[in-house]
């Protein structure tokens, strides 16, 4: 059967109603994408956010988060972004069906997905921030790859969600800080373990769609709601786009292929 999951990230929740970036309202933005995914004509399986729930993380924000997001009809799933905070994630947010896959981590939150609508595939949340003064960048631990590669079987479909992009998309701030930085390793493991079974690997993060298909793997990206970055090739720095539509991506997989449908929805508010 196939497995219909929304992926969405970048919500960046303050700890009241107000905080805006660049003039929108994160608040306000984040109803509208709960209200796009609700009016989907269809009732997707599950939902997976790749990270930075909140902008700043403190328990009001998490509560924002949980506010808002519990409006929606179906399970949602977290991981770790560069904003957030695990053990905040942990006591504010909860997590559906899901087994841990470094069970006595209390700094890092990375599982498997267990809902039952994904029995046929192996869904894994892999955590990859970095303390704060270390930069923007991911790094997947050591114990993260050996638990991950210990639970691939290699019979069914498998897609990873990180927070940090495990590929260059030629934009050159953006390849210099923002990347999982030992993606490499990563993905030879990747490769070694589900072979053609690795359905792609979903992030956030770059506040911009990304979709990149590269020795054999697909990379697929989901922009922000708050609002987008510039990726100018040459570019040694990312500004704002503020005001855009919210964006949310519809992932379709099945044993045979991986469908990406990007949203782009008009916002309504001020």
């Amino acid at each position: 059967m196939p497995l219909e999951l929304i992926h969405i990230s970048d919500t960046h929740f303050g700890p009241d109603h107000s905080l805006e970036i660049r003039g929108a309202n994160l608040w306000e933005r984040a109803c509208a994408l709960v209200e796009a995914i609700n009016d989907l004509p269809f009732q997707p399986d599950i939902i997976v956010h790749t990270g930075d729930v909140v902008n700043d993380p403190d328990l009001p924000a998490y509560a924002q988060a949980r506010e808002v997001l519990s409006g929606l009809k179906v399970p949602v799933y977290y991981s770790t972004g560069n904003h957030d905070d695990v053990a905040m994630m942990r006591e504010a947010l909860t997590l559906p069906q899901h087994e841990l896959l470094v069970p006595d981590s209390t700094d890092k939150l990375c599982y498997q997905i267990t809902h039952p609508a994904a029995d046929g595939y192996e869904l894994f949340v892999l955590d990859g921030k970095v303390p704060p003064e270390d930069g923007f960048h991911g790094f997947i631990s050591r114990e993260q790859i050996e638990a991950l590669a210990n639970r691939i079987s290699g019979d069914k479909p498998v897609a990873v969600f990180c927070h940090y992009p495990f590929s260059e998309i030629g934009s050159k701030w953006i390849d210099e800080h923002l990347l999982t930085t030992n993606r490499d390793e990563v993905l030879a493991m990747l490769k070694e373990k589900a072979g053609e079974q690795l359905k792609g690997i979903f992030s956030g993060h770059l506040h911009r769609g990304l979709t990149l298909f590269k020795n054999g793997v697909l990379n697929s990206g989901v922009s922000s709601p708050a609002c987008e970055f510039t990726a100018v090739p040459a570019g040694d720095f990312c500004d704002f786009i503020p005001g855009g539509p919210i964006p949310f991506n519809h992932v379709t997989l099945t044993p045979e292929a991986t469908w990406v449908k990007a949203y782009s929805i008009p916002f309504k508010g001020a």
